[in-house]
């Protein structure tokens, strides 16, 4: 499972994930009582449901340009195929999985650091330029070939899973805090800050005395954080990270008023994947939105990337798997996968994470990892049954 491990280098990643799918596809075939678990792909309907959108969008035209659209949403097949026809092996390594996540997402920000470091002493910087704009979020996170956006949502995740684990020795999981609360900072993404502040209440209102001590530790280490980059930061960090404003920016809803433009052009099914950059330009042209259309930008909102890609179809597939799968987080008081699942869409209001392939890859093996754990409660309560 390296794969998991590697939230940095998307070339590495997808030659990782390729080889993953294909040895166990293999697998699939030379096993038969996974060839006869078939029918469990099908409880993973709310993943693949998001590669038919991805088919949708793509073949407009019966042109072969069209599989090359699909090259970054195979993983919403292949990969719920792979862990459902196994459910019973990937619900055991559930936590494996997740830690495995945990140490990639620690070793990035150590890496993003390391290079940090060594910029400041070949160029001679002072210790308080630690916290400005040139070194910190996308200049942060170059090294390691990601986005902050993506990245803030892996360290939350991790935060997620790492105050719920009791296996990992306390020292470790508050030195593992610390390089993660840092780093949360130092990717200055208002959303996936805002998550961890709404996770930190969270277990301040309803698991303050299970988890006491780990509430002081997050909450002394915010603080602490907070000061630093406060002091240091001048007005680009208190901007970035402290004035709500910054999320809903007049560049940003610029951007979805085009993308629901193109929505109402193209109501039905969207303008799919072949015209989308094209027609998305024209208007950010039309409205002299030279930013984003020097930079191609997309419509840093999910949905209404799905809305002007695949048209009302798009949004109501989106809308309606995200939350039966949230809900039904709620229903089986899976209290990791509901702030997993409460993160993702969050996240989602700000930025496509559907449209890169860390998200995509994020989105398929996490939502997988929990129909699996659905799939073999239902199957326990088959067996109970029949033996009554």
């Amino acid at each position: 499972m390296v794969v998991f491990t590697l939230p940095m280098y998307t070339k590495v990643n997808n030659i990782a994930l390729v080889v993953f799918v294909v040895l166990d596809l293999i697998e699939f075939v030379l096993n038969r009582r996974r060839v006869e678990n078939v029918k469990q792909f099908f409880v993973g309907w709310p993943i693949v449901a998001f590669f038919g959108l991805s088919l949708l969008a793509s073949f407009r035209t019966w042109d072969i340009q069209a599989l090359k659209f699909l090259e970054n949403h195979w993983s919403l097949l292949f990969i719920p195929f792979v862990m459902l026809t196994n459910a019973r092996e990937y619900h055991s390594k559930r936590r494996e999985i997740f830690l495995a996540l945990l140490i990639g997402t620690t070793l990035t920000i150590l890496i993003c650091n390391v290079n940090h470091v060594l910029e400041m002493l070949s160029n001679g910087i002072v210790f308080d330029q630690w916290f400005n704009g040139e070194n910190l979020g996308q200049e942060f996170t170059n090294i390691a070939d990601t986005q902050p956006a993506y990245l803030g949502l892996f360290v939350v995740t991790s935060i997620l899973f790492l105050i719920q684990d009791n296996i990992i020795v306390k020292w470790l999981r508050y030195v593992i805090l610390g390089v993660l609360l840092i780093g949360l900072f130092q990717l200055t993404s208002k959303i996936a800050l805002l998550l961890f502040l709404l996770f930190l209440l969270y277990m301040i209102s309803y698991n303050l005395k299970k988890r006491k001590q780990q509430s002081i530790v997050l909450i002394s280490g915010l603080f602490i954080c907070a000061f630093v980059f406060i002091v240091f930061g001048a007005k680009y960090m208190k901007g970035q990270l402290f004035f709500v404003d910054t999320i809903l920016d007049e560049k940003r809803i610029e951007r979805w008023e085009v993308s629901y433009e193109i929505f109402k052009e193209h109501p039905l099914v969207g303008v799919g994947y072949a015209e989308i950059d094209e027609v998305r330009k024209k208007k950010y042209v039309e409205g002299d939105y030279s930013l984003a259309a020097a930079n191609e930008l997309n419509a840093h909102n999910q949905f209404l990337e799905y809305l002007s890609v695949d048209g009302a179809i798009g949004g109501f597939v989106y809308a309606v798997t995200l939350a039966f799968l949230f809900f039904l987080s709620i229903e089986r008081k899976d209290h990791l996968f509901t702030f997993v699942f409460f993160a993702f869409i969050l996240a989602n209001l700000t930025e496509s994470m559907m449209v890169r392939i860390k998200g995509i890859e994020y989105f398929a093996i996490f939502a997988s990892l929990f129909l699996c754990s659905v799939k073999r409660s239902s199957a326990k309560q088959d067996d109970l049954a029949q033996v009554s």
